[in-house]
């Protein structure tokens, strides 16, 4: 068995270097044009489209919903490589351009894990199980024979392009998560103390410029609310949280963090209980709910580009059961910062849902889809900038939500 994997492995590095090669030649002046950072300059050298990519084989989902996340894009890598990571069917995978690969798994795994984040340099980390270890946090390089496991760490949720690694681990001793940076291609672990008066629930992102970003719990009146945090690059620098609208009740979660410190996420107020987009534009400054697409009754921020502030999610439409008739339960949604919130097309037609979690400089959005019969995919959207449309009025009355 160990041989056969070997050989396997080398195999599939080879299709891997291969694919790279051909999906990243060098760039003409026209190439390097198209892949500056603006969203509309981009979309006008572009072809609008959406991608449906591979699935690794017996990937299909026996119960598809946008609320369990089982095939999606998580991270879509900078630059012209056209690598792109994620889930299928519950393992780790990637792709470069349509073509999926699996990430190797080691022994003990039980299949099923994800990758969460990827750099320029393909450098690619997240998750897996390991049958009577629970998760383990690891890292990955495109055609590699196998996968680093990350000391001390469950999840290993982002990379920026220097190889600093953020994740988390449970110290069941301590009974608390722990904030966790690795550096130096894993081999040194340092933990993230909790910004003062909270403690660490989990990590989202880390930048270039080495911010991180994340959540913590602040107790009031005996129960725990969620705050986005962020540690400053300066590691002597103490965390801050991340500031409210003033409710200690409503509760907040940061989901990512571009180059310039812009964070975004969802925020549930504690008084109507609906989720909406947020936007933190800058660390020191105030939350901004963005607008909810029309019909919808909640949004979630998944993620920001990392120079051009366009943010993509996951609109709801689902309450109250069984939801509007000529809609699906979920849409990707796509926000530039301003106007009203856009949707992306899906794949399948009426009541077939989409969601956005990675956006790219270059218009690409990626995330899933579920084709006409039910069927959920990974998908790239190219040119999203114009194929995001804004829906027309309120198909309908809805009761308030209990």
């Amino acid at each position: 068995m160990g041989n056969r994997t070997t050989r396997g492995g080398l195999r599939a590095a080879g299709t891997v270097l291969a694919a790279l090669a051909l999906a990243a030649p060098v760039q003409t002046a026209a190439a390097r044009a198209a892949s500056a950072p603006a969203p509309e300059g981009a979309a006008a050298r572009c072809t609008p489209s959406v991608q449906v990519l591979e699935k690794l084989p017996g990937a299909e989902d026996p119960h598809p919903s946008p609320w369990v996340r089982r095939t999606e894009v998580t991270a879509i890598a900078p630059g012209p490589a056209r690598l792109a990571v994620g889930m299928s069917g519950y393992a780790p995978a990637y792709w470069v351009g349509t073509k999926v690969f699996a990430v190797p798994l080691p022994a003990g795994s039980n299949g099923a894990g994800r990758v969460l984040g990827v750099n320029r340099h393909g450098l690619m980390v997240g998750e897996l199980i390991i049958t009577g270890e629970g998760s383990r946090a690891f890292s990955y390089r495109a055609g590699a024979a196998a996968v680093t496991l990350l000391p001390g760490g469950d999840s290993a949720v982002g990379v920026n392009d220097r190889g600093v690694i953020v994740g988390r681990f449970r110290d069941e001793t301590r009974l608390r998560t722990v904030a966790v940076r690795w550096s130096g291609d894993g081999r040194i672990r340092r933990e993230l103390p909790a910004p003062a008066g909270s403690t660490f629930t989990l990590m989202a992102a880390v930048n270039n410029a080495g911010q991180i970003a994340g959540n913590a719990y602040v107790p009031h009146e005996g129960f725990n609310y969620g705050r986005g945090a962020l540690w400053p690059a300066d590691p002597a620098a103490a965390p801050a949280l991340l500031a409210t609208g003033g409710v200690p009740t409503d509760r907040y979660t940061v989901l990512a963090l571009d180059e310039s410190g812009r964070a975004v996420g969802r925020h549930r107020p504690g008084g109507d209980g609906l989720e909406h987009g947020v936007v933190w534009r800058t660390p020191d400054g105030p939350p901004a709910d963005a607008p909810l697409a029309s019909g919808s009754v909640g949004s979630s921020f998944e993620d920001v580009s990392p120079a051009t502030g366009v943010t993509v999610g996951v609109a709801d439409f689902s309450y109250p059961y069984p939801g509007h008739p000529d809609l699906p339960g979920a849409m990707a949604e796509y926000w530039t910062g301003s106007g009203p919130m856009r949707v992306l097309p899906g794949i399948g037609g009426a009541g077939n849902y989409s969601t956005a979690y990675a956006v790219a400089d270059d218009d690409r959005v990626g995330g899933a889809a579920q084709d006409a019969l039910g069927a959920v995919h990974p998908v790239i959207w190219t040119c999203a900038s114009r194929q995001a449309h804004v829906l027309p009025g309120d198909p309908g009355p809805r009761p308030d939500p209990l």
